[in-house]
């Protein structure tokens, strides 16, 4: 009877995680209507700077890559008039892009698109977890937007969720989640709470966060570091605070961008501040996997929707557990919102402001009971 059961409960997931999917296979056709129709450079979307960037760190273009005018230049050479384009990754992401820059655009984007749902899939398995449950993370809208994307969200999911996962393997665990540098505003809870619950898992995390650090001064020289300080940072710094280009702070749902609008930058900054220390304090106190993944993404001031496909891995594992223990009252629908939302805000971006609460009610779940496994040594 209970085989069963668990049955059902699999076919319902299943159809529930096909229908949530349906936003992002509309969005894929007109993605593909758009190469079909000439549009190869914009269907690229974000791959074109992840190629860009590998690109030209790979032949020492460095001037080009710290112009804005150049750089704008050298795509538009390649596919004509485009949207606005920038770098805005550290030197240690430019080792993996320049990995695949040795393809053309086109087959080095799709080339990491799929290592990284791989990666995802792979650290999923080591960390336990059954296929089905690899399966609905493979197809959540999270995931399916990162694609779209052509983002580094499963990427992330992979090396900040497998690290928590993987709380038996401290040395593992602690060295994924120090190649999560290379996105360091999603990991700002982390390291408080490494030193303090797995210390050898720190101490592989900070080696392997010094090791690409340094591979990536030895590739590139120290002009990349240089470039990144002087110029990636403060242009993308400006990007948060003022708003401009819309294209890159559009879809933006952090704390910080929900409330600028009505507390204005002072206000907006103390709101984000309070809540980013809060949430590195709470996970000094917390065990619960679920728990770390959602205030990871409540602490980072630049969470865009496809980063949320963190918070997706916090309510696939509790979706698992409530099968087991119960839900409480309101739970299916916070989960199936919290499930659906990043497949549903591209098309509905007026509800961005939202996402933040929707994060503070899945943090309250996923502290109300702590059957999770803990994710410390």
């Amino acid at each position: 009877m209970a085989e069963k059961s668990q049955f059902q409960h699999r076919v319902k997931l299943s159809l529930l995680v096909g229908l949530c999917a349906l936003p992002s296979v509309f969005e894929a056709v007109a993605v593909i209507w758009g190469v079909r129709h000439g549009l190869q450079g914009k269907a690229l979307r974000d791959g074109l700077d992840f190629w860009a960037g590998g690109f030209l760190l790979r032949h020492g273009q460095l001037p080009v890559l710290f112009d804005h005018t150049a750089y704008q230049a050298f795509l538009e050479g390649l596919y004509g008039k485009l949207p606005y384009h920038l770098w805005s990754y550290p030197p240690t992401y430019g080792l993996l892009a320049s990995v695949f820059a040795g393809l053309p655009p086109w087959p080095a984007v799709l080339s990491f698109d799929a290592a990284s749902l791989a990666l995802l899939a792979l650290v999923l398995r080591l960390a336990g977890q059954s296929w089905w449950f690899v399966a609905a993370m493979l197809l959540a809208p999270a995931t399916l937007e990162s694609v779209l994307e052509h983002q580094n969200a499963e990427l992330m999911t992979a090396l900040i969720g497998g690290g928590l996962l993987l709380g038996a393997r401290p040395r593992l665990g602690g060295a994924l989640i120090g190649l999560a540098t290379v996105k360091p505003q999603l990991g700002l809870v982390l390291p408080l709470y490494l030193l303090r619950r797995a210390p050898i898992g720190f101490m592989y995390a900070a080696l392997a966060a010094a090791g690409l650090a340094a591979a990536s001064l030895w590739a590139f020289g120290p002009a990349a570091w240089a470039g990144f300080m002087h110029y990636t940072s403060p242009v993308m710094s400006n990007v948060l605070l003022t708003g401009q280009p819309p294209e890159f702070a559009g879809g933006l749902v952090s704390v910080f961008a929900v409330v600028k609008p009505y507390l204005g930058l002072g206000g907006a900054m103390a709101a984000q501040g309070l809540v980013s220390v809060a949430a590195v304090l709470a996970g000094l106190k917390t065990r619960s996997v679920p728990a770390l993944l959602i205030l990871s993404a409540l602490a980072s001031p630049y969470l865009h929707v496809y980063d949320l496909l963190i918070t997706t891995l916090a309510t696939a594992l509790l979706v698992r557990e409530r099968l087991r223990s119960g839900f409480a009252p309101g739970e299916p629908v916070l989960f199936f919102l919290a499930w659906f939302a990043p497949g549903l805000l591209p098309w509905a971006p007026q509800y961005a402001h939202l996402v933040p609460v929707a994060l503070l009610l899945l943090l309250a779940s996923a502290w109300r009971r702590g059957a999770v496994p803990a994710c410390d040594s």
